[in-house]
């Protein structure tokens, strides 16, 4: 047996490299795997911390109500007792949150409470020395800022948090008197559902967490607690809280992809063909030889080599048809030699989606790699360094059409080393729509849902945005405020339906009362508005606010409640110069006050604020 050994030898040389070949490929899955599933972690945490803002948010923009009420009371001196009702009324209707808004008074006894019903044990209850929110109420009351407990047993019964405000009025003897305490009152489990359900938190299970002890809890049942996240909550003053959110598998199921599974069963079916290739090379070679043993052996050794090249077609062919299931996809594979800078393996859509011929395609990423996909070499840098220190191989670049136009590309590369030679394994993929989405619901976070203005969160950024740019200019700042006047009654009398019809029909005169391409109107709150104009005087300011009226008077909506015998509005005007000023805050008080005033004088009328008034 003079071949025996050479055979054997041949033998476990190619069972070496099948093995070799596999390792490889497991090595080529696991690296994906684990890129895969840091994806899915990095996307967990970014909707868990997008989660507890939006939280923190809608918290801080829901007590606003307090705060505005606190300066009425600052600005004018103690309120009427109907008036402080009307006001905590306005502002438990628009936040389901609170289980009571009260005014403890200087002497720390409870004197208002609203609603009676369901508090009747706090009315008459005095805030003692021995009381644990007692430091805190006293810190608030010396620092004039508002500050928010820890939780507490109420005695209304429950836990509960309170935000202290503290309210000042002017004396005889002091300008700036202590006058008690302005109390929003929260049930803790009230508070949590009412702002999860504003929420988009069905993906995840959410525990509230004080000093790390669960003070509250929602469960998702298919919640998996070991990719659960801790996100730090800031409620206002008080940092004790913190948010514990576990994902649900259906979320963590729809961050997945089946690309690592796919790529390891093409990688090692691949190493399978190329051994039985060798393996078959090997045998018609053993074959060939033999052939000059005689002729006694020709039709055997012809019908052998038949068949063995008979396999050599139908490994091919497999092979072929995987080459032809990578082609079928839609994204683009593609494996680069770095050293030759040549594609080693590219599928169709990496080259026919960018409208490239496979040739122009390989020629071009060869001679001129950053015309193609722009600061290329930086990119590479950044792939190796995500490599050494174990991040994400996810990038966002934009890669050249051959009409010249870019095309937005997500691209998971991942570099691999072999035999001292280093490869650039990447899958690419056109996200344009993602991207597009992802803008369109920023746009849409920025607009009230019932009448299509900008809301109150893009009224806050916009005004301190168009304060800082106006401070550098020296440009002076309009603001006007706006309530629809005896809406309550209107609604009352004609039903939410008409009141939203109402207020959408308001909406779109607002719009057409602006002519300036950098005039916005936005939904305050409620049936308040406000309009900000920039670049604006007094004279501009109320131009601006003459035609609101008047097209407010063109609607001509019925309203049997009111003098007028139509919907109309009240306006307050304030203009400031923002190069004079610290901060725009004090620009919606003085607009506020004004549209006060134009409530008290009678409604249906503009006042602007003056010094005097303030």
């Amino acid at each position: 047996m003079p071949h025996s050994h050479p055979a054997w030898l041949v033998r476990s040389t190619l069972i070496l490299l099948f093995l070799a070949l596999c390792g490889t490929s497991l090595l080529l899955w696991k690296q994906l795997d684990d890129a895969q599933q840091e994806r899915v972690r990095e996307r967990v945490s970014f909707q868990a911390r997008a989660l507890a803002d939006e939280l923190q948010s809608n918290l801080t923009d829901e007590v606003e109500s307090l705060r505005r009420l606190a300066l009425l009371w600052n600005h004018r001196g103690r309120l009427p007792r109907d008036e402080w009702n009307l006001e905590a009324e306005f502002a438990l209707q628009h936040f389901l949150g609170y289980q009571s808004i009260q005014w403890m008074g200087p002497d720390l006894h409870m004197r208002w409470v609203r609603p009676e019903k369901g508090n009747e044990a706090a009315i008459g209850f005095r805030l003692s020395p021995s009381h644990a929110n007692y430091p805190l109420a006293m810190q608030a009351r010396d620092s004039g800022e508002a500050r928010l407990s820890n939780s507490f047993p109420l005695v209304q019964g429950g836990r509960g948090l309170i935000l202290y405000t503290p309210l000042y009025i002017a004396t005889a003897q002091r300008p700036r008197a202590f006058d008690g305490f302005l109390q929003g009152v929260f049930r803790v489990d009230a508070l949590m559902d009412h702002l999860l359900d504003s929420l988009d938190s069905h993906d995840f299970s959410v525990v509230l967490l004080e000093s790390d002890q669960a003070i509250y809890r929602q469960d998702r049942p298919d919640s998996l607690p070991e990719l659960s996240q801790r996100v730090p909550l800031h409620l206002l003053n008080n940092s004790h809280f913190t948010l514990q959110l576990a994902p649900t598998r259906t979320l963590v199921e729809a961050l997945s992809s089946p690309l690592p599974q796919v790529v390891l069963g093409a990688s090692l079916l691949t190493s399978l063909l190329l051994v039985a290739a060798l393996y078959l090379a090997q045998e018609n070679a053993r074959r060939a030889s033999a052939l000059h043993a005689g002729n006694r052996r020709l039709n055997q050794e012809i019908a052998q080599r038949e068949h063995v090249e008979q396999d050599l077609r139908d490994s091919r062919q497999r092979l072929q048809l995987v080459l032809d299931l990578t082609d079928s996809s839609q994204d683009g594979l593609f494996i680069f030699d770095l050293a030759s800078r040549e594609i080693l393996h590219m599928n169709q859509a990496t080259h026919a989606s960018l409208g490239y011929s496979a040739d122009a395609f390989r020629q071009m990423l060869k001679e001129d790699p950053e015309r193609l996909l722009p600061g290329f070499h930086t990119w590479l840098e950044l792939v190796r360094q995500a490599r050494l220190e174990g991040e994400s191989g996810i990038f966002q670049r934009e890669m050249r059409r051959a009409d010249g136009s870019f095309q937005a590309a997500e691209i998971n590369a991942q570099l691999v080393r072999l035999n001292d030679n280093e490869y650039l394994i990447g899958v690419s993929r056109d996200n344009r729509e993602r991207l597009e989405l992802e803008a369109r619901l920023q746009r849409l976070s920025q607009l009230d849902g019932l009448t299509g203005l900008y809301n109150r969160r893009y009224f806050d950024r916009q005004l301190h945005g168009e304060w800082r740019r106006l401070r550098r200019v020296g440009a002076p700042l309009a603001l006007l405020m706006l309530d629809v006047d005896h809406f309550k009654a209107f609604n009352d009398r004609l039903g939410h339906q008409a009141g939203d019809d109402a207020l959408r029909r308001l909406a779109r005169a607002l719009q057409k009362s602006l002519q300036r391409e950098g005039d916005v109107a936005c939904r305050y709150g409620g049936e308040e508005f406000a309009i900000i104009l920039a670049n604006t005087g007094e004279d501009g300011a109320w131009h601006v606010a003459r035609r609101v009226m008047a097209n407010v008077e063109e609607m001509a909506v019925e309203h049997p409640d009111s003098p007028f015998g139509r919907l109309t509005l009240s306006i307050g005007i304030a203009v400031s110069e923002p190069a004079r000023e610290d901060q725009p805050d004090e620009l919606v008080s003085r607009s506020d006050a004004a549209l006060y005033r134009a409530k008290r004088e009678g409604r249906n009328r503009t006042c602007q604020w003056d010094r005097g008034q303030g």
